[in-house]
């Protein structure tokens, strides 16, 4: 069997990586021909209003409920002074399939009430527009950042014929980040420039009657480009990322720093499950008793011992 494994990864080598090889290469050399599809993009350091917006969650079963619990963290900075502010939801009867999607709301639902508060100059949000209910209320621009691209939005919305058949053979042997990747330090190599890179944005769907842009976004040389889609005035697109192209030097190159940070206070953890079972029993007092009390009477006697 050993044998077997080794022979067929030989073969695997020697037939099918060195095409993929011979095909990269071929795809390399022919960037150069889509240099008009990259735009480039000064930095701006002027002051930016912003709400970044993100969420976690989990599912605690507790005494045979099932429990969903989403944190939302949201970050504003509207005086030059950044804002952390968080909200916590526990929702029953909800699956697990919903509860991404809950999430997601949650989270335009939060930044839009914000935003009706405080004059801000954009919305940025971790997560595709597309499937979420309230973007389209928004009166200021909204740009989403997509690190986990899931279907190949961007190319599918190219209407460049030329430029598509490319990316479509492209596609046949890498993912769509990788091959954008190719095409922007092609044209860095090109021109040698150090300025954040963003492709030409396409319509890649609507939202009520509002269009979304999808484009990759390089903020920094050799950075993997982010898929990002954007809802708002399409003439303000290049604006909005020299804007946010400052904030996206630390802490993770080549990402928006606020993104980072709402990140990071939005994760869901072993502690943060403890925290909210601690808080249930506490909380929870004379009721909780009595179900376990009810569970017992009906012979639950190591279901209720084990929760």
């Amino acid at each position: 069997m050993f044998n077997d494994v080794i022979i067929n990864m030989l073969e695997l080598i020697e037939t099918r990586i060195t095409q993929i090889r011979d095909k990269a290469l071929g795809l390399l050399n022919d960037a150069n021909n889509f240099m008009e599809n990259i735009i480039e993009v000064t930095p701006n350091r002027g002051f930016i209003k912003f709400i970044a917006v993100d969420s976690g969650f989990t599912e605690i079963v507790y005494l045979g409920f099932r429990i969903a619990v989403i944190n939302i963290a949201m970050l504003m900075n509207t005086n030059g002074k950044g804002h952390i502010l968080t909200r916590f939801e526990a929702l029953l009867g909800v699956s697990s399939e919903e509860l991404e999607r809950i999430a997601l709301d949650m989270e335009v639902k939060y930044a839009l009430e914000a935003s009706r508060i405080f004059p801000i100059d954009v919305v940025l949000l971790d997560g595709a527009l597309i499937g979420r209910n309230y973007v389209g209320k928004f009166n200021v621009p909204v740009l989403a950042h997509i690190k986990d691209v899931r279907s190949n939005r961007y190319s599918q919305g190219i209407i460049d014929t030329e430029f598509k058949n490319y990316i479509n053979k492209a596609l046949q042997i890498m993912e769509e980040p990788l091959i954008m990747h190719i095409i922007m330090e092609t044209y860095r190599d090109k021109t040698k420039n150090t300025n954040a890179l963003m492709t030409k944005p396409y319509v890649v769907g609507k939202i009520g009657d509002k269009e979304v842009y999808g484009f990759y976004v390089q903020y920094l040389p050799a950075a993997l480009p982010i898929y990002t889609e954007y809802i708002g005035d399409p003439g303000m697109i290049q604006h909005v990322i020299s804007r946010i192209a400052p904030l996206s030097i630390m802490p993770r190159l080549g990402y928006p720093a606020p993104l980072y940070v709402v990140d990071r206070f939005a994760k869901v953890n072993m502690d943060f499950r403890s925290m909210v079972r601690l808080i249930m029993e506490k909380l929870g007092g004379e009721v909780l008793s009595e179900l376990r009390g009810m569970y017992l009477k009906i012979g639950l006697n190591e279901y209720v011992k084990n929760k």
